[in-house]
């Protein structure tokens, strides 16, 4: 077992404050102040403890019971203080009553409290039965110790305090005490030991060692302290001052810092491994997805759906997290996930990453931690009529609503598959208010393919910043200009471009200069920067200076060297495309078919000046006619792939493999005119001969 140091400290320190304290106060005639005064102080510290906790989750079990274990030790600490106060022997005996009554109840809950953290299911805590056992022999015991002297017979004055002038009553214990302390004092504690000890060296998950950790070390001090300074040493005829809320006190503040400290699950992002898949068009344009947006898959097969989609996100180089009713190997086996974390949605004790399905802080509080570690995350909740039927709608709408905010400030997705949610109209609307629903209508899928003309009436209040000067820069300026945006350009260069200066601002200074920054209206919400910068280290860099200022602005820049990819897309750029002849063309369509320009990049370096973004109408008898995408893109090789196919059902964007071209077919292709050589088909060269390739 290894402590970290902050941890030895506080044991060693807890330790030797105790073993110092303990003769002192055996023998110093003012002890009875300091122990009247540990008392009071105990009760406060445990009930401000015991409300936190259980305030700041109290669905949650584990903080339901530590809540009630804690006031019950409270009750405990302000009875024996009350007694201590009184001289009269009947009023104190009333006060002992109400102490013992906190400690009994807080005796039987912490068996509660060990079975919730741990998440172990048995007799007691699991059947109707069991539970009214349990709880019949707490009610009996308080019976007991309020109309018999069977529990506590009577209070006898402490004489090591005599010379005080104050009693400082001690109890003197009947008959059913002696079996009391055995059953219910001494081995809970025992058993509690020993499942913690059996959890920490079992578990496999650094997080719950840690939490572990603190419990079992919280709760080792009423054994280890407890029972050679209150048993061993009184019956050697050495007695101790009481001291047992000083242990329970320090078990206290030992058990929350677990609890709250390490409750939450610190999930290390791993990319995932799992091969890419190839997914139909229909399901890429009608399920498209957003950065620092939020969706509900509403399908019948909502659950496979909504996998295959962030398989596809996940490939191109983001961090996912699944949080899952269902078992994780499952997930793994039916939908191919490789090495994205899974969190199960459980109440069952389980060696994966797992969360109570009440626990909504935990849920929340997993969630924006992983938001914090990476950019752009793919988050998914599977299971959300799970969560609802273990606590309300309001509360889990309560919970969409907050991780909403943690994902889009880190530019992060949530997915959310419908699955078998059933709600009520009124419930409906809520949630939909809050969720984009997909599949998109008809009408969205129009105006989101209406190319860039459509792209640019969406973006029109947008503010659209470009950081520096290049060819890119040229040729992105022409896209711009042909749908009426005025862009504001940061750069030292001197600008020679055709655009009229009331269509073009400039801002002449340093774009890596957080005041130039500012001065262009990066801090503004709805806007798009576009870094096209002549050095891969200055576009990183830049990159890096947006993020500081804004988390939520969109950026695309450009990459000279592909290696430079990974890098841009850490740093916080929400799409990297390639500086080439089609640049700034491809910087366009980032925004309204990123799909398309990730899956260019992953087909050509794009490094090349000789790649152009070329179109094609297939002719009556020419090479694409009647072949399907994949023989034709076969046939091409490394000259040329196609990346998209205009027919009479509009434009089709990653076309589908299986699909068979035909006369009149506009193709769009991305093509090397360096490889277009005697190799190439005889059709194709006559074509680019004949002009019919036009650049786009």
């Amino acid at each position: 077992m290894t402590l970290s140091t902050n941890t030895r400290h506080a044991v060693v320190i807890t330790i030797l404050m105790v073993l110092m304290a303990t003769p002192v106060l055996a023998y110093h005639p003012d002890a009875f102040i300091f122990v009247m005064g540990l008392s009071f102080i105990a009760f406060l510290v445990k009930l401000g403890l015991a409300m936190w906790v259980y305030l700041r989750n109290p669905s949650a079990k584990v903080n339901r019971y530590f809540g009630i274990v804690f006031v019950g030790q409270a009750v405990w600490d302000l009875g024996k203080f009350m007694m201590w106060q009184i001289d009269d022997p009947a009023k104190a005996l009333i006060w002992s009553k109400v102490s013992y009554t906190g400690y009994i109840i807080s005796l039987f809950f912490f068996l509660l409290f060990i079975w919730a953290y741990l998440k172990k299911k048995n007799l007691v805590n699991s059947t109707k039965a069991g539970q009214a056992i349990f709880f019949t022999v707490l009610i009996a015991l308080i019976v007991l110790l309020w109309s018999t002297g069977m529990v506590i017979e009577g209070l006898a004055p402490r004489p090591e305090f005599a010379e005080s002038g104050k009693a400082m009553w001690a109890y003197a214990y009947g008959p059913v005490y002696n079996y009391f302390f055995l059953w219910f004092q001494i081995l809970p504690f025992l058993y509690g030991l020993f499942l913690f000890a059996l959890k920490y060296f079992s578990t496999k998950l650094e997080d719950k060692k840690k939490q572990v950790l603190y419990v079992m070390i919280g709760s080792s001090f009423p054994i280890i302290i407890g029972i050679p300074t209150g048993i061993i040493l009184p019956a050697l005829g050495i007695v101790l001052p009481p001291h047992n809320n000083l242990l329970t006190l320090i078990m206290t503040i030992f058990i929350t810092v677990g609890i709250v400290k390490y409750k939450f699950l610190a999930i290390q992002p791993i990319g995932e491994q799992a091969p890419r898949r190839k997914i139909s068009e229909d399901i890429l344009r009608e399920f498209r997805m957003d950065h620092s947006n939020y969706y509900m898959i509403r399908h019948k097969d909502s659950e496979e759906i909504s996998y295959k989609m962030l398989l596809n996100y996940l490939a191109q180089d983001h961090y996912g997290l699944i949080i899952t009713a269902k078992h994780p190997e499952k997930i793994r086996t039916s939908h191919g996930v490789k090495t994205t974390p899974i969190v199960w949605i459980t109440d069952s004790e389980t060696e994966h990453l797992s969360v109570d399905p009440v626990d909504i802080e935990q849920m929340y509080e997993t969630v924006r931690i992983f938001c914090q570690k990476v950019k752009n995350p793919f988050v998914m909740i599977d299971g959300i009529d799970y969560l609802i039927h273990h606590n309300n709608f309001h509360k889990i709408l309560y919970l969409v609503e907050e991780m909403k905010a943690a994902i889009e400030k880190s530019g992060g997705v949530l997915i959310i598959p419908e699955g078998k949610l059933e709600l009520e109209p009124n419930q409906e609307r809520m949630i939909y208010k809050e969720l984009t629903l997909l599949p998109y209508s008809k009408s969205d899928l129009k105006a989101r393919e209406g190319g860039l003309r459509g792209l640019a009436k969406k973006f029109k209040t947008f503010k659209h910043i470009i950081l520096g000067f290049t060819p890119v820069t040229e040729s992105l300026l022409a896209e711009l200009e042909k749908e009426g945006i005025k862009p504001t350009i940061v750069t030292t260069e001197k600008i020679h471009h055709h655009i009229p200066k009331e269509r073009l601002k400039v801002v002449t200074g340093n774009p890596l200069s957080k005041s130039m920054l500012i001065k262009a209206g990066v801090l503004k919400s709805n806007t798009l920067v576009m870094i096209t910068m002549q050095e891969d280290s200055e576009a990183i860099l830049a990159i890096n200076k947006v993020r500081q200022l804004s988390e939520t602005i969109m950026v695309v820049t450009n990459i000279n060297n592909k290696d430079f990819n990974p890098i841009a897309l850490k740093a916080g750029a929400n799409y990297v495309v390639p500086s080439s002849s089609i640049g700034g063309r491809l910087i366009s369509l980032t925004l309204c078919a990123p799909n398309a320009v990730r899956w260019v990049m992953d087909a050509t370096t794009l490094s090349n000046k000789a790649i152009e973004l070329v179109d094609v109408t297939v002719g009556k008898k020419d090479f694409f006619t009647k072949k399907t995408v994949k023989k034709a893109d076969d046939t091409l090789g490394k000259a040329a792939n196609i990346v998209a196919v205009e027919n009479e059902k509009g434009l089709h964007k990653i076309p589908d493999d299986s699909y068979e071209l035909k006369e009149g077919d506009k193709l769009v292709l991305i093509a090397n005119l360096n490889l277009i050589n005697k190799k190439t088909p005889e059709d194709i060269r006559k074509a680019l001969a004949a002009g019919r390739f036009k650049t786009r």
